[in-house]
């Protein structure tokens, strides 16, 4: 493994820790990067102009996003919405109801927060109230009343249905706004069903109809104007690599490094947060990608953290993915598993200097890491998900196949705590490599069932999710009889008792696409595939899923009337109590590399 402190080229070498058992078996393997290809004449299509490609959904998509285009930048404008500025945006016969309905009511209020929601079957749209492009731009400021003087204002439209027909076009789109006052903040997010024209010429289209079919506004109030502060700078400016690197970008850095390092985009990496030197204060273990040193910020008691990778023996130059702080011998501190190159398994000394103990070379980049007792022996094992594999030679693998259901991935590993540092595959022997080889991505152990030992729910990006009830320590993958499996590109688990009824329920974390939500609805979208498999296909794009549990074993899915569907393309999800009111909140991180394509996906 290479430390910071090493030579570039020490790609083989050990930590800069004393030699552990295992450590030569690595130092003696070959690590190449996989190349994963596409299969057929996948890479020959053209998927960035749907005018050449048959998809005039997609072409009608397009024009309509440019409208709402126009209308984002007259709406952050804060000039006052007159005829005459949406005019070019509306058919003379258009009509609609109030965007902002009257009917709003009240479903969550405490000292910080304010949500108030209408649904399209309490709202006051059916009548159309408003026609013409001066009914618009009435009901366009009335919709933005709240936000009047606010600052950092912001709207957004995102069309994520379309129907074409000869008489005309429908969209339905979510809509965001939000700002920030002196006091607070406010924002609001609805759907928006409309109709279009259908223009002959060059000309786009006009809008005919509008009918709102949700709408939720909320207030936030405090000194900082938001729920959460970002105060990175406040804590890690005290260092030198926060400006030296951290700051730059991994962009700035793979333009610098040298292939061999592993420097990637995307990133896909983790971090890890306990106390690692026992003085009641959580510090944060960052991985980074090859070529940067994992980072260990050791929390001060003013708040700030300094970096202590070096002396702590943990910055490790190998692209990491994941780490986990678990206390893996029973002595009260938290040590730490990396997923680099191998598995490291790493002793913490109790004041947050710690020892290589195991290396494990068969298990090269987990994407996650959770552990558990799962065989109640009184010591923790340890879950690795894998997702592309790495090996002695190069290796060139074919995409998931199928999309909706691989399983040529590589396999996942259960590590069984032996004691004195030892670890051993238990993969197959406990059942657990029945669907394991799904293209994982993380992994979450709770006992479900409340029958006295810890069960698994893998989240699987290209196959089906896997539920592994576990019984004495023998796993049976029953995520398709419990309702579960979920095949939605699954990116993260959290298990909580989110309606307090003493059963632990699921939360997973998908990827939401509008694209995908338009064309997998299209008739031409895979004429020749069954209704079932379409509709797995349909479900890939919806977003993130919650599973009530039932207590019988088996769940329902309350996603669409819970409304956590939609968080956006999430990664992490979590439940937590964010306010202290005895409830379990969701907690959604998202995101992705933004490029300069305007039609990024």
């Amino acid at each position: 493994m290479l430390t910071a402190a090493q030579s570039p080229d020490a790609l083989a070498t050990s930590a800069a820790a004393s030699p552990a058992p295992d450590a030569e078996q690595a130092k003696s393997t070959s690590y190449t990067t996989t190349a994963l290809v596409p299969i057929g004449d996948t890479a020959e299509k053209d998927v960035d102009n749907p005018q050449t490609d048959g998809w005039d959904t997609e072409v009608f998509s397009d024009a309509v996003t440019a409208q709402w285009k126009r209308l984002e930048k007259l709406l952050v404008s804060k000039t006052q919405i007159k005829e005459t500025d949406v005019a070019p945006l509306v058919a003379s016969s258009f009509s609609c109801g109030p965007l902002r309905p009257s009917s709003l009511r009240p479903i969550f209020e405490d000292r910080a927060v304010t949500v108030v929601r209408a649904d399209a079957e309490h709202n006051d749209n059916s009548s159309a109230r408003y026609s013409g492009a001066a009914g618009f731009a009435h009901t366009l400021r009335e919709m933005m009343l709240p936000l009047d003087n606010a600052t950092n204002l912001r709207v957004k439209f995102k069309v994520f249905r379309v129907v074409k027909r000869a008489s005309g076009a429908a969209t339905r789109q979510f809509v965001s706004a939000s700002g920030l006052f002196d006091e607070g903040s406010v924002e609001h997010h609805a759907t928006w069903d409309c109709t279009w024209t259908l223009p002959e010429t060059d000309e786009l289209p006009r809008l005919r109809s509008m009918v709102v079919r949700e709408f939720e506004q909320t207030t936030a109030r405090g000194p900082s104007r938001t729920l959460f502060s970002d105060c990175t700078t406040s804590v890690l400016a005290g260092n030198a690599c926060f400006q030296q690197q951290l700051m730059r970008g991994v962009f700035d850095w793979a333009g610098q490094l040298e292939r061999m390092f592993g420097c990637q985009l995307p990133g896909y990496l983790g971090l890890a947060v306990a106390d690692v030197n026992g003085d009641g204060l959580q510090d944060v273990y960052l991985c980074q990608t090859g070529g940067l040193p994992n980072r260990l910020f050791i929390q001060n008691a003013n708040g700030t953290a300094t970096d202590q990778s070096h002396v702590a023996g943990v910055d490790w130059l190998n692209r990491t993915r994941s780490a986990l702080f678990v206390d893996l011998d029973n002595d009260g501190d938290q040590d730490l598993v990396v997923g680099t190159r191998a598995l490291l398994v790493l002793s913490n000394d109790g004041h947050g200097r710690f020892a290589l103990q195991r290396v494990l070379p068969e298990i090269s980049y987990a994407y996650s890491l959770a552990a558990a007792d799962y065989d109640n022996d009184g010591d923790l094992d340890v879950f690795a998900c894998q997702y592309t594999p790495y090996g002695s030679q190069v290796q060139v693998i074919p995409l998931p196949l199928p999309y909706h259901d691989a399983n040529n991935g590589p396999a996942n590993h259960l590590l069984r705590n032996e004691g004195g540092w030892k670890f051993r595959d238990v993969t197959v022997e406990t059942g657990i490599d029945t669907g394991n080889r799904r293209f994982s991505f993380s992994a979450a152990w709770e006992d479900y069932d409340n029958d006295g030992d810890v069960d698994l729910y893998v989240v699987n990006d290209f196959g089906r999710n896997c539920l592994f009830q576990n019984d004495g320590g023998r796993f049976v993958n029953i995520a398709a009889e419990a309702g579960v499996e979920d095949v939605a590109n699954g990116m993260s688990a959290s298990w909580g008792d989110y309606n307090r009824d003493g059963l632990m329920d699921l939360y997973v974390a998908n990827m939401f696409s509008a694209a995908g939500n338009r064309v997998t609805y299209q008739r031409q979208f895979q004429p020749q595939m069954n209704r079932t498999t379409k509709g797995l296909f349909q479900r890939l794009a919806r977003g993130n899923t919650l599973f009530a549990n039932r207590g019988d074993g088996s769940f329902d899915d309350v996603s669409l009337k819970e409304r956590v569907t939609m968080g956006r393309w999430a990664w992490g999800s979590i439940f937590v109590d964010v306010n202290n009111d005895g409830w379990r909140d969701l907690f959604v991180a998202n995101g992705y590399v933004t490029g300069d394509k305007t039609n990024d996906l």
